[in-house]
Formats: C-alpha cells, structure tokens, sequence
C-alpha cells in the first residue's frame, strides 16, 4: 500500500506540474517574481526623440536577480521583450495614425474602412499592451520611435491613388514584420505575461495582415 500510495502522489505531482507549464492565453498574466531583464529596448537611432509616459527614467531596466530573458534575434539585433514591447507600442501608434490618414484620404473604400478598422482595433488593443508593460514596470512610448515617423511623413503628402498603394503597401509590411515578431516571442519570450499577450494577440493579428495583402494586391492591380 505504501508504494501505491508513492506512486499515486507522484502522478499528482506530475499533473500539477504539467498543468503549470501551459499558458492559458485567455487570460490575464502577470509577469513571474524570477524574471529579470538587464536589457536595452532600443538602439540609439530608435531612442532618439521619442517620449515616453510618465514616471519613466529610461529604457534600460535592470535587475542583478532572476531568469534572463530567452535570446531572440530580428532585424539582426536581440528582440529582448522590453524591446518587443516598446516596438508594438509605437507600430500601435503609427498604425492608429496612418488609419486616420486613410479615413480622411483614401478613394477606395475597403482602403477607407480598413484605416478605420486599425484605429479601432488599435484603440483597444493599446490597454492590454499596457497592462503587460506595467507589470514590467516598463513606460511605453507615447510617440512613435523615428523610422515610423518617417513613414507617416511622407504618406502625410500622398494622396488619391498614390496615397491607396503606398498605405496599403506600408501595412503590409508593418503587419508582416509585426507577425513575425509576434510569433517569435509567443514561442520564445522568457516571460508568462509577456509570452500570453502574444498568443492573444497572433489571431487577429494573421487576420489583419491576410486583409492587408488582399487590399495591396487590388490596389496594385486598379493602378497597372
């Protein structure tokens, strides 16, 4: 009896660990007391000019305990999750900013409705970014890093069928590079919390790159 006893609280064991592994994508996580991040979110050229929320002192967060963050590449430079993070919350920005662009300019009308679909979806989205980047004690932007405000400056001078094919072109590859991030830290990412968001976040996201690739190749196809 004893050793079927052994055997039985065992299994419990096993169980209750296995059960510990899996993130329930769900739901709302909270970043683990041993993750520890010694990390610079940005390069120099991204961290130039832009502002962040209040009560930020920068964007290096250190800790001297705790597990690091899995290595992950993109771009040829590490993807830390500070930077992962810090990144979405500008593309958040850039594409909120372009949606309203395309409301106001765009001809074709899918292209219209689809700006408008980023502000909204974008509008919300911005909360549970938030909510992950504040249990790492880290401050999002509220101005987008450089290269997306170049971007939006010189779509700010498009317009008419121009204006269609270089937004929806620019969408593309922001839903692109954003999906493969996105893919790579919902595997890779040391963090529950921040790992969670990403799963959350990767249908939708699949959803609004399909529909960014269907409208540039129509809008291509309407200017040849």
């Amino acid at each position: 009896m004893r050793n079927l006893k052994h055997i039985w609280m065992g299994a419990l064991a096993a169980g209750a660990l296995a059960g510990c592994s899996r993130i329930d994508a769900s739901t709302a996580n909270t970043v683990p007391t041993t993750d520890g991040y010694t990390n610079n979110v940005m390069s120099t050229n991204d961290a130039a000019g832009v502002t962040k929320e209040s009560g930020s002192a920068g964007y290096m967060t250190t800790t001297t305990t705790g597990v690091p963050p899995a290595t992950m590449q993109y771009d040829n430079r590490p993807l830390t999750e500070e930077r992962f993070l810090t990144e979405a919350a500008s593309s958040s920005l850039l594409e909120v900013a372009l949606g309203r662009l395309a409301v106001q300019k765009a001809m074709d009308p899918e292209v219209k409705q689809f700006g408008q679909t980023m502000i909204d979806y974008h509008a919300k989205a911005r909360q549970d970014l938030k909510t992950v980047a504040d249990g790492m004690n880290l401050d999002l932007p509220v101005t987008m890093i450089p290269r997306h405000q170049k971007l939006l400056g010189k779509l700010q001078d498009e317009s008419g069928a121009s204006f269609d094919r270089k937004y929806m072109d620019a969408m593309e590859e922001a839903h692109k590079e954003d999906l493969a991030k996105f893919e790579m830290v919902s595997n890779s990412a040391a963090s529950t919390s921040v790992r969670a968001f990403a799963i959350r976040t990767l249908p939708i996201l699949r959803v609004h790159t399909h529909r960014a690739d269907q409208l540039e190749d129509k809008v291509e196809r309407a200017g040849n």
